[in-house]
């Protein structure tokens, strides 16, 4: 059971993660690759690596990722359509801008919801930490981004 929680998880962080840029082979691509995956590079899930989560906590944390995962679902889609139409819009014997500009605007909104989806999912993993659990994931997150701790 745990093993599919995880694969449930990897799915999401693997789309979360290359809406904001933590896989971009994957996203040059146009299709996320598992050797690729966000998380390896030190996304949401390895940053909860060591808080000691409780199997409840663990459980929660499958929810809260498992619930979004439609969402996530849709938003890739419409990212990846946008993308193609855009090559499509570049690779045609005449350009319109226009048409690009839409779809370029189409697919930044994608990728700007699949953000707030993570964002989103995130907060909802911090209320189930403990205070102690969130000081320190806090604490890893400023030492990941070069800064003293608090």
């Amino acid at each position: 059971m745990y093993s599919l929680k995880r694969n449930h998880i990897a799915a999401f962080l693997l789309a979360s993660s290359a809406a904001l840029g933590l896989a971009p082979a994957a996203q040059a691509q146009g299709e996320p690759s598992h050797g690729s995956m966000g998380m390896h590079r030190g996304g949401p899930m390895m940053m909860l690596r060591g808080l000691d989560l409780t199997e409840a906590q663990r459980d929660q944390v499958f929810k809260i990722f498992h619930d979004q995962e439609p969402a996530v679902h849709e938003q890739m889609k419409q990212v990846r359509q946008a993308r193609e139409n855009l090559m499509k819009l570049a690779a045609a014997d005449r350009f319109d801008e226009l048409q690009a500009r839409q779809a370029a605007d189409a697919q930044a909104k994608a990728l700007s919801t699949l953000a707030v989806i993570r964002a989103q999912s995130i907060h909802r993993v911090r209320e189930v930490l403990t205070p102690e659990q969130r000081a320190r994931l806090d604490q890893r997150s400023q030492q990941r981004r070069g800064q003293e701790p608090r």
